[in-house]
């Protein structure tokens, strides 16, 4: 196949297609109609000799070779774009450009309603959309630029990814108002009696507390696990469960909040972009923004340095 008789505007149809799992949700993030969107992805069948998705009930599934390819397109199609933006100016007032960020809802909590805020006074008609991802597909969509930023452990430390410490928290114990627990010595004996919800992305596996304990050999008794922090305040304020979460989520909450009574690593959460995305005038403002707003967050939370560095130092447990 000759790079020359392809339209390389079908490969871009082809990576709004794969992330949608779409056809009418690719041609709406296109700007352009589902039957051309059909297309484009008729030629590029053609092209390549592979149907690259089959149906599959309401939606569609990639094919062995279309999941093969995905990530060398999107490698080349984030390349074209760095390039372009690199040669382009970036004036806030007047840009309307669309921010990815991939982060956990801890940190969104944290950072959004003053991110939010800075943006609609710098740059009115900057958006932002946020992103759940599994901590293995970050690099490769920032290498990508599907995604411009991702918030996160200091876990993915590469040499292709730039990074700056951005918020340091402690991990506190969230009871109900009027919990009998909160009454009397509060002792790791204690603590582990009560019922605990436990939360972490993942399906199974220790949580950092869990992680902690298993040193001293004990455990808790974990009577919910749930993927995400917010629905569990909810239960916990209308229970006798209690929960370990960082501070600076707890604290929006109507709870007691209680110290662990046992040593546990504060949560870490760096800054990350590409290297290829480093001299894009846009991320170099947007990266000057978030840093510059989580060194005014948390005043209860201890708080990293903001300033660039090349890759992350520390290591630190994570649910």
């Amino acid at each position: 196949m000759k790079l020359s008789a392809v339209d390389l505007n079908l490969f871009v149809v082809f990576e709004a297609t794969y992330t949608e799992g779409s056809l009418t949700r690719a041609a709406d993030v296109l700007g352009i109609t589902q039957p051309a969107v059909s297309n484009a992805l008729a030629r590029l069948r053609r092209v390549i000799g592979d149907p690259l998705f089959t149906r599959r009930g309401r939606g569609i599934a990639p094919t062995p070779l279309a999941t093969e390819i995905i990530g060398p397109v999107r490698l080349a199609l984030g390349r074209f774009r760095f390039s372009l933006d690199q040669r382009s100016t970036f004036d806030p007032a007047t840009s309307d450009r669309l921010f990815h960020l991939a982060m956990r809802d801890t940190v969104a909590a944290a950072l959004l309603p003053a991110l939010v805020a800075a943006f609609a006074r710098a740059a009115p008609s900057v958006r932002i959309q946020c992103h759940m991802l599994d901590r293995a597909t970050i690099p490769p969509e920032l290498a990508a630029g599907t995604i411009d930023f991702a918030i996160d452990i200091p876990e993915l430390a590469r040499t292709d990814l730039l990074t700056a410490p951005l918020l340091e928290d402690r991990y506190v114990c969230a009871l109900r108002r009027g919990h009998p627990a909160t009454k009397g010595a509060w002792t790791l004996d204690r603590f582990l009696a009560l019922g605990h919800i436990t939360v972490s992305g993942r399906r199974r596996g220790r949580s950092f507390v869990d992680a902690a304990l298993s040193k001293l050999g004990r455990q808790t008794n974990t009577v919910l696990r749930l993927p995400y922090y917010q629905p569990a305040f909810p239960v916990v304020m209308n229970s006798d469960l209690v929960m370990t979460a960082p501070l600076s989520i707890a604290q929006q909450h109507d709870l007691e909040l209680r110290p662990l009574p046992l040593d546990v690593p504060s949560l870490q959460s760096m800054l990350y972009w590409h290297r290829n995305a480093d001299t894009d005038p846009g991320i170099a403002w947007a990266r000057e923004e978030i840093t510059r707003l989580a060194r005014n967050l948390a005043p209860n939370a201890r708080r990293g340095a903001a300033s660039p560095r090349r890759h992350a130092t520390a290591n630190n447990p994570s649910g």
